[in-house]
């Protein structure tokens, strides 16, 4: 005889309270082993709730795979370091900044020269949800060609406080924000795996895209993306970041 029993979904891991500067050092770290490095590009901030009104920044000229949570650089709320936070400087804190500054739920945001989500931004063209993976994301995405002083159309901080959390910028990649470390982090890295699927299937003749209801299942919510994240997290507490 079947079983009519239903399942249960499991519920979402617990919050853990976590001091935001290991947080951001975990998430760089993971980065680092996703291959999100080059060289001294990519910009990764979040609030110091111990500071009101300054910013943790990660470190410049530190790899990103060897990041402590003490290397993590103390910002004021004019974008410039407090003397004595670090050893370390950091570099081109401004658009992270205007997303801090104007978007209250930009407690974090990620900035990464991405393999994949650099070629795709060269189009211009917004993510498909050609995969339940990459609809994870694809209506949380704002496009801009908006870049450094260059006119046009909108901007990232616009698209934020339209409360997209993935901005794709055209020639320069992903910039994500969250509500936490996990959530904003998450969405880079969906938002790259997106990019990645986007990119094998352009120009596949017959090439399916999902349903709106099937992508609206699925697309991320700020708890859930940051849910994603805990294995990320759990892995480096195994490691040990110091």
């Amino acid at each position: 005889m079947t079983s009519t029993a239903s399942v249960t979904a499991p519920s979402l891991p617990a919050v853990r309270d976590r001091d935001v500067r290991w947080e951001l050092a975990a998430a760089l770290r993971t980065f680092e082993r996703l291959g999100y490095e080059f060289g001294f590009n990519g910009h990764v901030s979040g609030r110091a709730p111990e500071f009101p009104g300054h910013y943790w920044v990660n470190p410049f000229g530190v790899s990103l795979g060897a990041v402590t949570p003490a290397d993590l650089v103390l910002v004021d709320g004019d974008g410039e370091i407090v003397p004595g936070s670090s050893p370390h400087g950091i570099n081109g804190f401004a658009g992270n900044l205007a997303l801090h500054r104007q978007v209250p739920a930009a407690e974090v945001v990620v900035h990464l020269h991405t393999r994949h989500g650099f070629v795709w931004s060269n189009l211009g063209r917004p993510l498909d949800a050609v995969t339940t993976d990459s609809a994870l994301v694809t209506e949380l995405q704002g496009l801009t060609t908006h870049l450094f002083g260059i006119d046009g159309g909108s901007l990232p901080v616009e698209h934020a406080v339209a409360g997209r959390r993935v901005i794709l910028q055209q020639g320069h990649g992903f910039v994500t924000l969250g509500e936490s470390v996990g959530a904003a982090a998450f969405y880079l890295i969906a938002a790259e795996r997106a990019a990645q699927a986007n990119l094998a299937l352009l120009g596949v003749e017959g090439r399916p895209v999902l349903a709106p209801e099937i992508v609206k299942r699925w697309t991320l919510t700020p708890q859930v993306a940051r849910a994603h994240f805990e294995p990320y997290f759990t892995l480096r507490e195994a490691e040990g970041l110091s």
